[in-house]
């Protein structure tokens, strides 16, 4: 049953993760989640930083899209803002925004990239695929995160005392 919430790399932030290991590991596509890995739940405006990695994702041949259980207004800004496909209102961790995301993107070997192990943990194992854990970015959550939070927290325990869980680390 854990094993559905291990990720396969764990690291401390998106900054963590290089085009070159990407490309050295046969991934051209990644999906990363928006709220609190990308930029806080409560932000509506990218900032110059991530906009700089975004950017150079893309100029290293690195396919990049968005996916979140959010929607609205402020999602679509968000796309707007960094010309990224977007899948919104995705119901994670069920398989089906994985799936369609995946389609959109021509299929191939994708890394999703989420901060939850509930949520994007679990949703991208439930669909097959390998997954990054990123450290949240902190600040205000959503009260079903903050739920979640304590439940990750002792999942997260159990598979860092059986050894389980990938050391964080730049890839």
């Amino acid at each position: 049953m854990l094993k559905y919430f291990c990720p396969d790399f764990r690291i401390k932030s998106l900054y963590d993760l290089s085009p070159k290991w990407l490309k050295r590991n046969g991934y051209n596509k990644i999906v990363v989640d928006v709220d609190n890995t990308m930029i806080p739940y409560d932000k509506t405006v990218v900032g110059p930083r991530m906009m700089t990695w975004i950017r150079h994702m893309h100029q290293q041949g690195i396919n990049v899209a968005l996916i979140t259980n959010n929607g609205g207004d402020r999602m679509k800004a968000i796309s707007r803002q960094t010309q990224l496909g977007c899948v919104m209102r995705a119901m994670k961790p069920l398989p089906t925004s994985y799936k369609k995301i995946v389609q959109g993107m021509g299929g191939g070997k994708i890394l999703f990239i989420g901060d939850q192990l509930l949520t994007d943990v679990l949703g991208a194992k439930f669909a097959g695929h390998p997954v990054v854990w990123c450290q949240s970015l902190g600040g205000p959550e959503h009260w079903i995160t903050r739920f979640n939070r304590k439940i990750e927290k002792f999942i997260a325990n159990r598979l860092i005392s059986s050894g389980r869980m990938p050391k964080e680390r730049v890839l």
